[in-house]
C-alpha cells in the first residue's frame, strides 16, 4: 500500500491501491499548464489588488452618416410585430435619432445604447400590442413622447432630444 492510510476499512485501502502513481512528467505538465494560465493574467494587469492605473471606458465610435453634427447620436431602426388576437396583424417600423448637446451626456448615451435600445424595444412592443389598431395611423407625437420619456429615464437626466425620422404601419389583410 502506498502512503499512510488513516482509516483501516477495506474500502479506503481499495481506493488507495487503485489510484495510479503520479509520475514526474505529469507533475511537470500540470505545473506548466498552471504557469501558462497565470502569466497572461498578470501581464495584462489582472490579478492585482487595484495597484494599476484605472482606465476610463469610452463608448465605441460610430460613423455619423446622416448629419455632420457632433451632437447627433444615430439609433438603428426598429421593426416591431403587431400582434392582436393571437395573430401577427402587421409590422410597425420606427426610425429616429437623438440630438444630445452635452458632451458627457452624449458619451453616456452612446455607452448605454444597448440599454436604451432594450428599453425602447419594450415600450414600442407594448405600444404596438395595446394601442395600434387595424386601419388606424400611429400617433407620431405619442410615439415621440414615449421614446423621449424612455431615453430620459435610462440616461437619468433630461438633455437629449429624440427626433423622429419615420414611423410606418403596415397591416396584413
Amino acid at each position: 500500500m502506498r502512503g499512510q492510510t488513516f482509516l483501516n476499512d477495506p474500502f479506503t485501502r481499495a481506493v488507495a491501491n487503485c489510484a495510479p502513481p503520479m509520475r514526474p512528467f505529469q507533475t511537470l505538465l500540470i505545473a506548466l499548464c498552471a504557469a501558462l494560465l497565470v502569466v497572461p493574467a498578470f501581464a495584462s494587469g489582472g490579478g492585482g489588488h487595484g495597484g494599476g492605473e484605472k482606465k476610463k471606458i469610452k463608448a465605441p465610435q460610430k460613423e455619423r452618416s446622416f448629419t455632420s453634427l457632433k451632437s447627433w447620436v444615430m439609433v438603428d431602426g426598429f421593426t416591431i410585430s403587431i400582434i392582436q388576437d393571437g395573430r401577427v396583424r402587421g409590422k410597425f417600423n420606427v426610425s429616429f435619432g437623438m440630438d444630445v448637446k452635452d458632451d458627457a451626456l452624449r458619451e453616456k448615451a452612446e455607452m448605454l445604447m444597448p440599454r436604451l435600445r432594450d428599453a425602447w424595444l419594450g415600450e414600442l412592443n407594448l405600444y404596438a400590442a395595446t394601442t395600434l389598431r387595424p386601419k388606424r395611423i400611429a400617433d407620431i407625437d405619442g410615439v415621440s413622447n414615449l421614446l423621449q420619456r424612455t431615453a430620459d429615464a435610462v440616461l437619468g437626466a433630461p438633455g437629449s432630444k429624440v427626433l423622429m425620422g419615420q414611423a410606418t404601419v403596415l397591416m396584413t389583410p
